[in-house]
């Protein structure tokens, strides 16, 4: 691959040298790598839109209503600060890799029995091999994002765009390995009917000002509450032509298990209370019942968890 300097890539863009150095250290430059103190640019890579041009533009003026996290909070802390088995914690979230992947998959049409049959190899019978590779994909995604968690005990990381794209992407390894993922070319409301403002902006326009506000403004929430607001957000934009629902979902388990939660696991009573709150958040921007979901089901997992870890100190 040829590269370009920032010399040369303030010529080409038309805009100043410490602006390109500011972009390439935001991670906003595709492909973009250091060596040393230089920045190599491919000289393919698109001038980055100017996050300065979008701040008056906001996604839903989103609220979490009157939802405490204190409980929640204690127990991630409790968690990052004992002494614990790293085998331990990892084998006791495996364990609720395949619970949660029947939740991401549950709009595709799988039934528990051709995901656990998918999964220890077996393709059923009218599945196809698409199906059964889409399955597949996903939990190696989840394993992925399991093996990368950091435990960090709510220290800011984030999902960058390019970790969005590469995630998307991996979802159909095997199946097209040369698609290249792009947002779809349709314009869609920024807001919801209730605010009254019917301006459209195209979804990539809407996907660079979600970034903009999940790596700055929604910077400082807690983590729950950050991954909840990316999940709707992906829910409402639609990045991209298919699957969206289940790349929802694995984006949700990527920003949890990076901030050091683990998987929230919903009965499926919940699952039907989760959608029809969906429906509301994502008209309306009040994401307090949908949080309240993840919350307690988040609460449940540790519970389990530092009990487990507790019993397993005594042996």
């Amino acid at each position: 691959m040829e590269y370009i300097n920032i010399r040369q890539a303030s010529q080409k863009w038309g805009i100043s040298e410490r602006r390109i150095r500011i972009l390439c250290s935001e991670g906003r430059v595709d492909g973009v790598t250091r060596s040393g103190w230089a920045w190599n640019i491919p000289a393919t890579a698109p001038k980055p839109s100017d996050g300065r041009t979008l701040r008056h533009l906001r996604n839903f003026d989103l609220r979490i209503g009157g939802i405490d996290f204190r409980e929640l909070e204690e127990m991630q802390s409790r968690l990052s600060t004992a002494k614990l088995d790293e085998g331990f914690r990892r084998s006791c979230w495996q364990n609720n890799l395949h619970k949660f992947l029947y939740l991401a998959l549950a709009d595709e049409g799988y039934g528990k029995d051709d995901i656990d049959s998918a999964l220890s190899g077996v393709i059923p019978e009218g599945m196809g091999v698409r199906r059964f590779l889409l399955v597949i994909n996903a939990h190696n995604i989840l394993v992925e994002f399991l093996r990368g968690s950091r435990n960090t005990g709510g220290e800011k990381t984030f999902f960058s765009e390019e970790r969005l794209y590469e995630t998307y992407r991996q979802l159909f390894r095997g199946i097209d390995d040369y698609i290249e993922p792009s947002y779809r070319n349709v314009s869609i409301p920024h807001a919801g009917a209730w605010s009254g403002d019917n301006r459209s902006y195209s979804v990539s326009v809407q996907m660079k000002t979600l970034f903009i506000q999940y790596e700055r403004e929604w910077a400082f929430l807690n983590p729950v509450v950050r991954a909840a607001f990316m999940f709707g957000e992906l829910l409402r934009i639609q990045p991209y032509e298919a699957h969206t629902y289940l790349f929802a979902f694995l984006v949700l388990a990527g920003n949890l298990l990076d901030a050091g939660y683990p998987l929230p696991i919903l009965a499926p009573d919940r699952i039907d209370e989760l959608k029809a709150d969906l429906a509301l958040t994502l008209k309306r921007g009040n994401y307090n019942k949908v949080l309240r979901i993840f919350e307690e089901a988040l609460v449940l997992e540790f519970s389990v968890f530092l009990q487990g870890e507790g019993e397993n100190e005594k042996k």
